[in-house]
């Protein structure tokens, strides 16, 4: 495996058939940060293409010393999407996490003629502002971090500022939801919209995303992309009343639940992720805790109690501040009302090591 220098990111642009992550073309071309891997300096005909969107495989499958080495190139927790079906049979094997698991995402596309302009009103106190990088910094605003983190995957304020745009609004001193271009390539830019979780189901997200798609236009772009997992219903539906026009739905892979939102499985849903990842975890020691989880967020407290009695046994370190913790987040918002039971509190204060506090 080589990684192949940006002046001659072309040689590997003919093999790229999907066209769902914009990122990769960003890259490619030369507008974002990313790295690119080959099979061969010369002659390249295979590619790991690495992205602050994705992880993308391309190109011909069979060379078994370039599949072997993509394995180094990749964190357990890393996604790993396939640009044509034949790589989706072969990266459970050139993965660091063999149950690495596959799931939908949605692809959607606005342009002028289809976008359908909001028309909601800020509440009192909320105050809607155009990304200024330098005035963030020195905001103090908290989740600021987080919006800059998300402008810092552009490689600089320069190139943010010249391709990429985005607004937020806040509260006091709360940045409450951002919208911001994730990446863009010739006339089509992709956006992404947040919300902090406490001022969720406030119409926010519709005005601040509403801010974006008016300055990407603005700036000349021509089409908008939208992406998400198939589970993120209000993702879905944010965009479908925005004018996004559904263009097509692909598959990726990933290590853990592909959930954006805590309410995008249900009960069962997150309890069949948890049954997955326990078969997983008898070997990949990473996913016991992702596995709890899964099984916290399912509200089955059987599961969750025979699960951590397996994990005590195995001597598997426990974080019993941290289960209670999320506990009581999960209640926060209305789920997890069975560990509330006669039945898990007696088996949590007998199983809780003494010096539990």
């Amino acid at each position: 495996m080589f990684k192949l220098q940006s002046r001659e990111y072309s040689k590997v642009i003919p093999f790229i058939k999907s066209k769902n992550e914009l990122s990769v073309f960003a890259v490619l071309h030369n507008i974002m940060p990313g790295e690119v891997y080959v099979n061969s300096l010369e002659k390249p005909t295979a590619v790991l293409i690495q992205t602050s969107e994705c992880n993308l495989v391309a190109g011909d499958i069979t060379d078994a010393g370039f599949n072997s080495r993509i394995v180094e190139e990749l964190d357990f927790w890393d996604q790993l999407t396939p640009d044509t079906p034949e790589w989706s049979d072969i990266i459970p094997s050139i993965h660091k996490n063999p149950y690495i698991r596959k799931y939908k995402r949605r692809r959607y596309i606005l342009s002028r003629d289809t976008y359908k302009e909001g028309t909601a009103i800020l509440k009192e106190g909320f105050v809607l502002e155009k990304i200024d990088v330098n005035v963030m910094k020195q905001s103090g605003y908290e989740n600021a971090e987080k919006l800059l983190n998300w402008v810092e995957e552009w490689g600089s304020i320069q190139n943010f500022e010249k391709y990429g745009t985005g607004y937020y609004i806040y509260k006091d001193n709360v940045i409450v939801s951002w919208s911001v271009s994730d990446c863009s390539f010739e006339k089509a830019i992709a956006i992404g919209i947040n919300t902090d979780e406490r001022y969720r189901k406030n119409g926010l997200a519709k005005i601040v995303v509403s801010a974006t798609i008016k300055d990407c236009f603005a700036k000349g772009y021509e089409k908008i992309e939208w992406l998400c997992v198939e589970t993120n219903k209000g993702s879905r539906a944010l965009a479908e009343t925005l004018g996004f026009q559904f263009k097509n739905e692909y598959y990726s892979y990933t290590s853990y639940p592909p959930i954006e939102n805590l309410y995008d499985l249900t009960e069962a849903e997150w309890c069949e992720w948890g049954i997955y990842l326990e078969e997983a975890s008898k070997s990949q020691n990473e996913l016991w805790v992702e596995c709890l989880n899964c099984y916290l967020k399912s509200n089955n407290i059987k599961k969750t109690i025979a699960y951590l009695t397996a994990m005590k046994q195995k001597g598997v370190k426990i974080d019993y501040n941290r289960v209670k913790e999320f506990i009581c987040y999960l209640q926060a918002n209305g789920l997890g009302a069975n560990f509330n039971s006669r039945e898990w509190t007696d088996f949590f204060e007998k199983t809780r090591p003494l010096n539990y506090d």
